[in-house]
């Protein structure tokens, strides 16, 4: 508690925030936890409806880790703490980060999130019938090996390389709409004709990173920044309160930021606790007006 306390007192938010919007590209991810006492709403007196989640957000590499507790996992409460970032975001296709699209220079789909539902397709049959979910999945790994390869001589991806693949991609999309449109499903719409769908109306966005080097084709980077909050409710089960949540996040966050800027984990607790805590870098516009 300790910690926490000086920790908000030495703004390491107000800091973490204005460090991650100075980033070009951010990972974003939610993961849910188990919270014993909700948060009551003051308006009605009961328990505020919604599953408590940790949300994640990291930039390329890393070497920042921004954990925030919400009490649920609805649009507004993501949009309220992303609102200070205007670039580019790479999400795992939840909807309510489309509600920023206005405000964001992209969004890149992760790659990852897609080639585990065309997985799934693929399998249904019946026999090679769904054969085109397999196809987009060769088709997003080629596309990422060109941008690979190009990058690594200095090169941006060859346009045409990128165009082809990508008229590929159309094709085998519409093959799983048209495919997939009038089969039957005991739910609904059949799993691969709303997979299709789904790939043609986000395909911009699944495609992003291959004409922004800056942008990575997954969502790992926010996804491994979720492995604290799994791993400490495996050991512990819950936490408390939504508060005891916020504070396991913003010291989490302080530990896991400051090891990956060269700080071992004891020291950056004893500098804390000596009132002197590690604070991510600020912005060059930043240290500009704070001279």
């Amino acid at each position: 508690a300790r910690l926490d306390e000086i920790l908000q007192a030495a703004g390491f938010d107000d800091a973490m925030q204005a460090a991650l919007a100075d980033e070009p590209v951010l990972g974003a991810d939610e993961t849910p936890v188990n919270v014993l006492t909700r948060d009551v709403d003051a308006e009605t007196g009961e328990a505020v409806e919604g599953a408590p989640h940790v949300l994640i957000v990291r930039p390329s590499g890393g070497k920042l880790t921004w954990l925030r507790a919400m009490s649920s996992r609805r649009a507004a409460s993501i949009t309220a703490i992303l609102s200070f970032f205007t670039g580019i975001l790479i999400t795992d296709g939840y909807t309510a980060y489309q509600q920023m699209l206005d405000d964001l220079t992209g969004i890149q789909q992760c790659a990852a999130h897609v080639i585990r539902r065309c997985r799934a397709v693929s399998k249904l049959g019946p026999g090679s019938l769904q054969s085109w979910a397999q196809e987009v999945i060769v088709i997003l790994r080629t596309a990422h090996l060109a941008c690979e390869d190009a990058r690594s001589r200095g090169q941006p991806p060859d346009p045409q390389v990128i165009a082809d693949l990508r008229a590929r991609y159309d094709e085998a999309v519409s093959s799983g709409i048209t495919h997939n449109r009038h089969r039957d499903w005991h739910d609904g719409n059949h799993p691969g004709y709303a997979l299709g769908n789904w790939l043609r109306a986000y395909a911009d966005q699944l495609w992003l990173f291959t004409s922004d080097p800056a942008v990575e084709w997954t969502n790992n980077v926010s996804e491994r920044g979720a492995k604290a909050a799994k791993r400490h409710q495996a050991v512990s089960g819950y936490w408390h309160t939504q508060h005891t949540l916020a504070r396991w996040c913003r010291i989490r966050s302080y530990l896991d930021s400051a090891t990956a800027h060269g700080h071992t984990a004891l020291d950056a607790v004893t500098t804390a606790l000596a009132g002197q805590p590690w604070l991510p870098p600020l912005p060059a516009g930043d240290l500009l007006t704070a001279t």
